[in-house]
């Protein structure tokens, strides 16, 4: 029986991927902030990934055949800026000394173990490039995105160096019934479904023409799943490689709860915080190539499923 250990398992990545390494027969050891899950209930024992002690102790108890690396910093393009000097130390912290602490731990005592960083599309920055590729210019524009390109180069470094497993996905927009409420997709399924029930009169968003790369997480999950389990490391694009408007996102929303989306949603460009030229869409083709991996959930569906959950949610 295989196992894995998930960094960040509560959040929407992780627990999409619980599940689905569960269904596929591992043991799971799951990792937060202030808890752990174990899905054997073999592990009770906290851990702080900032204490190198800590996650050497892991690592050196279970040796783990995979870890996947989901643990992130960041914030909503809509939220209240914060200070520079603690937005760089807690991005730091989270998305490259911590995940370090991993890298390490497993070439001095686990080096068959195979690990997955949670990578982003925004380190391709103000790219000209209307469709991204492994191939396109790194350039960060952001502190978030600037850590995660720390995060695929050391582990870049790490496969070469020290020969271990050290995979990468970059990942583009993925959504799901998990998502915080401060994330535009979830964002919109929840005023809307509230609308529906007559407790709000609108919804306000920042930029209705933007054009993205979206997904859904539990098709981005099984992505991350077979990246580590080919048998070469590497790293990869994973995203739908399609661009949808955000009002179309709005108008199947809409529909699905059948109102008119026209009569509620308002536009509001001030809400925007930080603002690109680029649009981000990814070629998964490298992936689909190596593993056959393609997404098999399209937007109507992934709106549909959000709807569902948000409706149960208010029962």
């Amino acid at each position: 029986m295989k196992s894995a250990v998930i960094v960040g398992i509560f959040g929407q990545d992780g627990q999409f991927l619980c599940s689905h390494l569960e269904k596929n027969g591992y043991v799971v050891t799951g990792i937060g902030k202030n808890e752990v899950y174990s899905s054997d209930e073999s592990w009770k024992k906290l851990i702080d990934i900032n204490k190198k002690g800590d996650v050497a102790f892991l690592i050196k108890k279970l040796q783990p055949d995979e870890i996947y690396y989901l643990a992130a910093f960041n914030h909503s393009s809509e939220d209240i800026k914060e200070e520079i000097s603690q937005l760089l130390t807690s991005s730091y912290l989270v998305n490259v000394l911590n995940y370090i602490n991993f890298l390490e731990s497993i070439v001095e005592y686990s080096k068959t173990t195979r690990i997955f960083y949670a990578a982003s599309s925004h380190i391709y920055g103000d790219t000209k490039e209307h469709i991204q590729d492994e191939s396109t210019k790194f350039s960060p524009r952001s502190i978030y995105a600037i850590t995660k390109l720390d995060g695929l180069l050391l582990s870049r470094y790490f496969r070469s160096k020290h020969l271990i497993h050290s995979s990468v996905g970059i990942l583009y927009n993925h959504e799901s019934h998990l998502r915080h409420p401060n994330f535009v997709s979830r964002k919109i399924v929840k005023a809307a479904v509230e609308i529906k029930k007559g407790l709000r009169d609108e919804l306000i968003l920042g930029d209705l023409n933007a054009r993205m790369d979206w997904g859904y997480t539990g098709d981005y999950v099984g992505a991350m799943y077979q990246i580590v389990n080919h048998e070469k490391p590497d790293d990869y694009i994973i995203a739908s490689g399609k661009m949808i408007k955000l009002v179309d996102f709005v108008k199947v929303v809409f529909k699905e709860l059948e109102i008119s989306w026209g009569k509620f949603v308002k536009e509001d460009k001030s809400l925007l915080k930080r603002k690109f030229s680029a649009t981000y869409c990814g070629n998964p083709a490298k992936l689909t190539s190596v593993t056959g991996w393609k997404p098999t959930t399209d937007l109507d569906h992934l709106a549909r499923i959000m709807v569902k959950k948000e409706l149960e949610r208010h029962k």
